[in-house]
């Protein structure tokens, strides 16, 4: 055959394929895998670049690299190209889909260009600046079986949990499997739904659970190879308690190497047995701190007791250092805000953040709601205003709810705005500021919004069609600042609008 011939035959397959490169991989571990790459994109190269240890305590604002955006779980960014003066001139610069068929709670990381976005058993590198894909890894399992909250990155390597607890290590160049590691049985009734958190060479995982069947822990890995290095049960294994899922990616304090991670709850049915609910070395609805290299507890701290409804603690735990004071800001789906001293777990202050607040059923109607007064979703902390943004949901039991955007003094819990969310879609809604004075939300509307940080006033807005389940992000690509949010299985990404 004609040499030209077939190479324009061999184009034409590539063109209707997508461009796709694909090699498949069982690995020693039997995960089976597919890893797909974009012969179209080859002028567009993943940076070799490796993010150290110190890239992720003193991270860039040019990047995203953790789950929360930092460390800290403050949810910021230090970019102020995006302002409150011209923020109203963001446009759609790229949207790029993910034929997940689900919607997603991913949040993206960006490193040096590059942008992972995640699906519960898929991983997709983009280039960050124009929304060409790069590569896409996944594990051959049904595409829609669970959800999956993002990814985190350490030296060449991208790390991820499939949905039924495969830790999986990625080269961040071109998707190929490194190494994994089945931490978790899912004929147990364990899943994972978060992102991984790297701290120095270890990468630390938690779990979700059928509560009546399993027990949470958290566990750290090896960077290298993925062997187990520790694991704190946090419940007893012969006891009577079931549950306590770890399924909310923890923060970490590198100055006292201390792990915070927030822990969830037990059956109905258990909770109401105050005996067996206060059984010794049982860690469920707590915050606990762990020494990041043994993975023993420095001290543990329980909310509070015999509450009515599934309110756990699984919520962002955001770390402030105020002076010589160590300080942890938690907004509780119970309805209480907390301040609490992260050096033992004592809580400093508290005060509710919703406007009907009563757990006893005898004293009438229990509010919040079953879905809390917030979620798992960020808040955000801005070292700029002062203030501390956070989703909240006002409504009892059996009542109409409504979710409101609220800023607050971090120290005295005094709201200083409130924002009112529109739509009525069961979502979960994560804010986001930054140094231009502005706050990123979504709405249930579909909506994402951004507010200015000292008024609560909306600035703008952009209708994605979707239900959204996941939060903002920043990040900048050769000096230009671009936001991102998943909106149903959609990465759409902002930049200000220029005049040529």
């Amino acid at each position: 055959m004609n040499r030209k011939i077939l190479v324009s035959l061999v184009a034409v397959f590539l063109f209707l394929c997508g461009g796709y490169a694909i090699s498949q991989n069982l690995n020693p571990n039997n995960l089976e895998t597919k890893s797909r790459k974009n012969w179209f994109a080859k002028n567009i190269k993943i940076s070799s670049k490796l993010v150290t240890a110190q890239d992720l305590i003193n991270s860039p604002g040019s990047d995203w690299l953790i789950y929360h955006g930092d460390y800290r779980a403050n949810h910021y960014s230090p970019l102020s190209e995006i302002n409150n003066q011209n923020v109203k001139n963001l446009v759609p610069k790229w949207i790029y889909k993910i034929n997940d068929g689900a919607h997603l709670r991913s949040s993206p990381i960006v490193h040096d260009g590059t942008m992972y976005v995640t699906a519960a058993n898929e991983v997709h590198a983009i280039d960050a600046k124009t929304g060409q894909w790069l590569w896409i890894w996944q594990a051959y399992q049904k595409r829609s079986t669970g959800i999956n909250r993002g990814a985190a990155i350490y030296g060449d390597k991208i790390l991820f949990s499939t949905a039924d607890c495969k830790l999986v290590a990625l080269n961040k160049a071109t998707g190929d499997l490194i190494w994994s590691n089945q931490y978790a049985s899912s004929e147990q009734m364990y899943f994972s739904t978060m992102a991984p958190l790297v701290v120095g060479d270890t990468v630390v995982m938690g779990v979700s659970t059928g509560n009546d069947y399993t027990r949470g822990f958290v566990a750290a890995f090896s960077l290298v190879d993925g062997k187990e290095l520790w694991r704190f049960w946090v419940l007893p294994e012969k006891g009577p308690l079931l549950g306590a899922p770890t399924w909310l990616t923890g923060s970490y304090d590198s100055v006292s190497d201390t792990i915070y991670w927030a822990v969830g709850t037990v059956p109905d049915r258990q909770r109401s047995d105050h005996q067996m609910y206060d059984t010794p070395g049982s860690y469920h609805d707590s915050i606990i701190a762990l020494d990041a290299k043994s993975g023993k507890l420095k001290w543990q701290t329980r909310l509070a007791k015999y509450l009515p409804i599934d309110w756990d603690s699984n919520e962002p735990l955001v770390l402030v250092d105020l002076g010589q004071r160590k300080l942890m800001l938690l907004a509780n789906r119970n309805g209480m805000y907390y301040v609490i001293n992260r050096k033992n777990g004592d809580i400093i202050f508290e005060k509710p953040f919703i406007n009907k607040l009563n757990w006893d059923a005898s004293k009438g109607v229990i509010c919040p709601s079953v879905r809390g007064a917030t979620n798992w979703m960020p808040s955000s902390l801005s070292p700029l205003t002062k203030l501390f943004y956070v989703m909240t949901l006002e409504g009892c039991v059996g009542e109409s709810n409504q979710y409101y955007a609220k800023a607050m003094e971090p120290l005295t819990g005094e709201i200083k705005w409130t924002y009112p969310i529109r739509g009525t879609n069961v979502a979960m809604l994560g804010m986001l500021s930054t140094a231009g004075n502005v706050v990123f939300s979504p709405e249930g509307s579909g909506h994402i919004v951004a507010l200015d940080a000292l008024s609560g006033h909306r600035l703008w807005e952009f209708n994605s069609g979707w239900p959204i389940f996941a939060s903002p992000m920043a990040y900048s690509v050769l000096g230009q600042e671009y936001v991102a949010i998943v909106a149903g299985s959609d990465v759409i990404n902002f930049g200000l609008h220029k005049a040529q």
